[in-house]
């Protein structure tokens, strides 16, 4: 049943919102083929669809036959496009600026301001004066 009711709704979606609804407009194609065929009889299927897609579209006494056929036209609007504008960007880099680097040794004179017996030190760097 789930089976079903999916491929249910997948052929409303695809007839709905793509061309797929088209290809029930084949049975069109097919009479208006044979109506071709019999004021032509040497019209053979290639030739038909070379009049009717490949060509440019002419307006003649069968016109709106031929606007019935199959993916002749666009009907669907329904399109999801999205429309992105880009606009140029200018990326400016500064030069680095320079940063004085300024190290400090643990020496008698800059004695730090823990206990040197405490358990729990910060890590000291190693200069030697």
């Amino acid at each position: 049943m789930k089976r079903l009711t999916g491929i249910i709704l997948l052929s409303m979606h695809l007839l709905a919102f793509t061309e797929c609804h088209q290809l029930l407009r084949i049975p069109y194609l097919m009479q208006h083929f044979q109506q071709h065929r019999a004021a032509d009889p040497n019209m053979n299927f290639s030739t038909f669809i070379q009049i009717h897609y490949l060509r440019p579209i002419v307006v003649t006494d069968d016109f709106k036959q031929d606007q019935q056929l199959p993916f002749r036209n666009v009907d669907c609007h329904m399109l999801s496009t999205t429309v992105c504008i880009y606009e140029p960007v200018t990326v400016e880099i500064d030069a680095p600026v320079e940063i004085p680097s300024v190290f400090f040794c643990y020496n008698e004179t800059n004695k730090p301001q823990f206990s040197s017996f405490d358990i729990f030190q910060p890590p000291r760097p190693a200069c030697v004066i």
